[in-house]
């Protein structure tokens, strides 16, 4: 399928997206099908208790942990400052537990500002520093470039633990949506030294984006007007995932667990419209076949990042996670 973009039904675009290059988020106009909930928790928190908004203790804002190049896009060699927000604990008697936080955003973009800012303030005041940071997104570089990205990321925090209280011994990774897929990609290819991660309404497997979702849907992830399609190829490249399965699965989290991968959570809507609720039970059940320890939620009547994921529930299912894995 090769639709002009304006043409394609139910896509959206987001804040700071490249749309220049034509890319395109995807809504489906029904989910048909529903994944396998045998080896999930299904939960009701859509009426539940929110979190309240709460001021950190301390937080340093826009520290630049990295400076490198664009590698993609109309603006490929110049330099890009790359930032992170940390919020921590100075007074605390001991060094604190360290979440690396990787934001979502359609991989378009990655404000370590807003996202998911709430479960971070909340996080931050169970006792925990939280570093959220900036990555390479479409339309300035791939998927690959994120994941080193990532990497230096953990340096430079392992670098920085006296100054922050925290101690890098104890490193969690959190994500939400593109901040989820990259959770499980980075921690399943490089768990040491992690002792958890938490994976919230991720992707995995780029082919298959829609697999949930009514067909047309399906079909338009395929194209080279998908976000995957652009990160994994480049936003000038017009070649879609659907055309390349071999390079498209060298992306694919799921082709890499081992089984020794430190303990995941993961949750996801069973009514998400951006991200098919399979792909966080592809990882899960890989996972738990591999014979590693994995634990996952499903939202029952929630859609992409709402209703239940702003409760105190899910907040208290995160940190007790947290707190059985890291220590």
């Amino acid at each position: 399928m090769d639709k002009n973009p304006q043409q394609i039904d139910k896509s959206i675009t987001l804040p700071g997206a490249p749309v220049k290059y034509g890319a395109r988020l995807f809504r489906p106009k029904e989910i048909i099908r529903k994944p396998d909930t045998s080896t999930s928790i299904v939960v009701d928190w859509k009426n539940s208790k929110k979190m309240s908004p709460q001021i950190p203790e301390k937080e340093d804002l826009n520290i630049i942990y990295k400076t490198t190049t664009i590698t993609d896009g109309e603006d490929k060699g110049q330099k890009l400052d790359l930032h992170m927000n940390i919020m921590y604990h100075p007074n605390s008697p001991k060094p604190t537990k360290i979440i690396l936080f990787i934001p979502g955003g359609g991989f378009l973009n990655c404000d370590i500002n807003s996202s998911l800012l709430l479960v971070r303030q909340n996080l931050q005041k169970n006792n925990f520093a939280v570093a959220a940071i900036e990555y390479h997104v479409v339309g300035n570089g791939f998927y690959y470039d994120a994941l080193d990205d990532i990497k230096d990321a953990v340096e430079f925090l392992k670098k920085n633990e006296k100054k922050y209280n925290y101690d890098i011994n104890q490193l969690i990774v959190l994500g939400n949506s593109a901040g989820g897929y990259f959770t499980a990609l980075y921690t399943i290819k490089n768990p040491e030294g992690i002792k958890c991660a938490i994976d919230l309404y991720g992707l995995s497997d780029l082919t298959k984006v829609g697999i949930d979702y009514d067909e047309e849907c399906y079909k338009n992830h395929l194209t080279k007007y998908s976000t995957e399609s652009m990160y994994i190829f480049g936003c000038q490249s017009g070649k879609g995932v659907g055309e390349d399965e071999k390079e498209a699965q060298k992306a694919n989290p799921v082709n890499y667990v081992t089984g020794k991968e430190p303990p995941f959570l993961f949750m996801h809507g069973d009514c998400d419209q951006m991200v098919s609720s399979s792909s966080t039970l592809f990882v899960h059940k890989k996972i738990l076949e591999k014979g590693g320890k994995s634990i996952r939620y499903v939202l029952e009547g929630d859609n992409h990042g709402k209703g239940g994921f702003d409760s105190e529930e899910m907040l208290n299912v995160i940190v007790k996670f947290i707190n059985e894995n890291a220590h």
